[in-house]
């Protein structure tokens, strides 16, 4: 093996400082970005300090080393070198050898600068040991390789070889044991990676956390808690103090709706119970958490000690200095993408799982607090209405549906010319129509004075319906489709983006303007009954949603902005008039009188004396002017109805059937429903 000290032999003439070979770099001044940018490709040479040896990733093979040379070996500074190819194309370098890098990539990893390989990279690894004495060339030295490369390097090049290893001081190299040891235990990769429910006193674990709280400055070291929603009993118990439900919150006593993620919250924000961890960073994590992470950021940490505090009854994480590569960053804030680590999108949904089940405790803790306070007033309540269960449901819809004579559906359903550029799933079933959806549901019970029927405000039922769309809202089509502001819980495939009050839609403020957004479809179809109708009998009619995963199936289209994408929403036309023909050309009328009335009014004009825009979707009529109205053109369609009930406003005690100040009403959506 070389020495590692400078030949005596060596002359010092033959050792004066050399320049470095043309469109080379030091190291000093890729670390100090001078003359270079991040992202940029560069040249440098240097001995191998330290390696990782390759292994294999899941696209391809991956190795590691630091090298250093004339500029660097005083401060003993080196540079890591992450490498990735074939396993047959992995340079490797033994203790003490030098290595020439030509066209490797700048970058910034986790604040430490660092060089990557790629496609154009070439490297070339010389043997220490046959390194010759300069002015001698260190072209016998160099190892062969089995890439195949443009061109060997330059004569000059060999030459700088020779002159850097023998000029510099190579004292900061460990010794040959020590650099096959550290080698070979790169090999032994252990899976560290744990939940916070089974990390024990003494491991020491790789963890993917949310930060409760924005990290707290102890000037040599930030001490932070963090949580990955799991439970373990070792860990320090929260609770929830109920004497500050209602200070200043407005009906969030858990703080759900802004502590999660405000700075300024001085009370516990949750999650309550033993779910969090303390964990105490010293340099050069501190710095980092300083800088780049706050409350409600999700980060991953590696290498944390865990074991009991101070206290002796809680374990807490610490997170040191790496005792070999002391520049080397143990904690990563962590992207919220659609390709993000399977373990960081379990633990946010146990996240949602979680605020999901303590909205709902909220919930059930102001009722009980309103019940206590009324206790006698409550008391003489009646009983809430009691639902069929599903099964239930069911079997009684089954048997009054099957009752109906199929044959005669099949003759209707060709009488009517229902469009078959539409179709819905479970064709199987009969079609039910609109007066019977529109129908309410009694319910027999035991009453004080016998058996009483009980009108329940909705059922949970689906139906299928022949219908023509007879009106839409909102009345344009650039209005189908509407933003909200992104959120970690898009992650989760089943999430289907709250409800309405996390919505930002088409106002809130300029930080939700400029946060990230995601358009999802929000629209409503009047339908009307297709059945035949006895004469003069109108047909019934309703209002459906068609929230946005059904939108995308019946249109087999992605939300955007429609105001910015004419493509899209030409697109969203064509597709929409196979469904209800001419209806939005008819309706235009009436828009545009929509916006005339709204003009009059705000310029203080009197209104027409005629509705000559109104358009009846049933048919032409004459209006008071001469012009007869358009008539809307569209073939009836089969579809999949869904009847629901949500919780609305209530001022009428009597009508109370969902709480206090609150009753249910009955809503239907659209679902299972494609244009072919």
């Amino acid at each position: 093996m070389a020495s590692r000290e400078v030949s005596s032999s060596a002359s010092p003439s033959v050792l004066a400082n050399r320049p470095l070979p043309p469109n080379f770099r030091s190291i000093q001044d890729v670390l100090n970005k001078q003359g270079v940018a991040i992202g940029s490709l560069v040249n440098v040479v240097g001995v191998v300090r330290d390696v990782r040896l390759p292994i294999q990733t899941r696209m391809d093979w991956k190795s590691n080393m630091t090298i250093f040379d004339k500029s660097t070996d005083v401060e003993n500074v080196g540079i890591a070198v992450d490498v990735f190819g074939a396993e047959k194309d992995m340079p490797n370098p033994a203790y003490g050898d030098v290595i020439l890098i030509k066209s490797a990539k700048i970058q910034s990893y986790r604040g430490e600068i660092r060089l990557l390989s790629n496609v154009r990279t070439d490297m070339y690894v010389y043997s220490a040991s046959a390194i010759p004495m300069p002015p001698k060339s260190a072209k016998d030295a160099l190892k062969p390789h089995t890439r195949l490369k443009a061109k060997q390097p330059e004569q000059k090049e060999h030459e700088y070889v020779s002159w850097m290893y023998h000029a510099m001081n190579k004292d900061t190299l460990p010794d040959a044991a020590e650099f096959e040891e550290q080698a070979n235990k790169s090999l032994n990769i252990k899976e560290k990676f744990s939940l916070l429910k089974d990390v024990r006193d003494g491991g020491f674990y790789d963890l993917i956390v949310d930060v409760v709280k924005d990290p707290f400055d102890l000037l040599d070291k930030v001490s932070m808690w963090v949580t990955d929603y799991t439970e373990n009993d070792h860990f320090f118990s929260h609770s929830w103090d109920a004497s500050t439900a209602d200070t200043g919150r407005d009906g969030d006593p858990f703080g759900y709706t802004s502590a999660f993620h405000s700075p300024t919250t001085t009370a516990w924000p949750g999650p309550f119970g033993k779910r969090c961890l303390q964990l105490t960073c010293w340099e050069p994590h501190a710095g980092y958490l300083r800088n780049q992470v706050r409350a409600g950021k999700w980060i991953s940490l590696r290498n944390v000690q865990i074991k009991y505090g101070r206290n002796g009854g809680n374990l807490e994480g610490f997170l040191r200095e790496d005792r070999v590569y002391s520049s080397r960053l143990g904690v990563d804030v962590l992207e919220l993408t659609e390709d993000s680590d399977k373990r960081l999108k379990d633990a946010i949904r146990r996240k949602h799982d979680y605020v999901k089940k303590m909205k709902q405790q909220q919930e059930n803790f102001r009722d009980n607090k309103g019940s206590s306070a009324k206790g006698a007033k409550q008391k003489g309540k009646a009983d809430p209405p009691v639902t069929l269960n599903a099964k239930q449901k069911r079997k009684l819809l089954r048997a009054q549906v099957k009752q109906k004579i199929e044959k005669q559906q099949v003759q209707q359903a060709e009488l009517m010319g229902l469009n078959k550029q539409v179709r819905c799933e479970s064709e199987d079933q009969p079609v039910s129509s609109l007066d019977r959806i529109l129908d309410g549901v009694s319910w027999k019970r035991a009453g004080a004075n016998g058996e009483e029927l009980v009108a329940l405000p909705f059922t949970n039922i689906k139906f299928r319906a022949n219908v023509r769309v007879v009106d839409f809202r909102p009345r344009r089509l650039e209005d189908f489709a509407a933003w909200r502001k992104e959120t970690e819980f898009d992650l989760l495939s089943d999430y289907d983006g709250g409800s309405g009050s996390e919505s930002d839609g088409q106002g809130g403020t300029l930080d939700n303007f400029a946060a990230p957004k995601i358009w999802e479809w929000r629209f409503a179809l009047e339908l009307e009954d297709a059945s035949p109708k006895a004469k003069g009998e109108k047909p019934d009619r309703l209002w459906a949603l068609v929230d946005n995963i059904e939108t995308q199936q019946l249109i087999n289209m992605d939300a955007s902005d429609l105001h910015a994408d004419p493509d899209q929403l030409s697109q969203l036309r064509e597709q929409l008039f196979k469904l209800w023909g001419n209806l939005e050309e008819c309706k235009r009328p009436e828009y545009e009188a929509h916006l005339e009335s709204i003009r009059r009014a705000n310029a203080l004009e009197p209104p027409p004396d005629s509705s000559d825009n109104e358009v009846e979707p049933g048919g032409p009529k004459q209006t008071g002017g001469d012009r007869p109205l358009a008539k809307v053109s569209n073939k009836p369609f089969t579809c999949c109805l869904q009847q629901y009930g949500l919780e609305v406003a209530e001022a009428d005690p009597t009508k109370c059937d969902a709480g206090e100040g609150k009753r249910y009403q009955r809503f239907f959506k659209l679902f299972g429903t494609r244009i072919t």
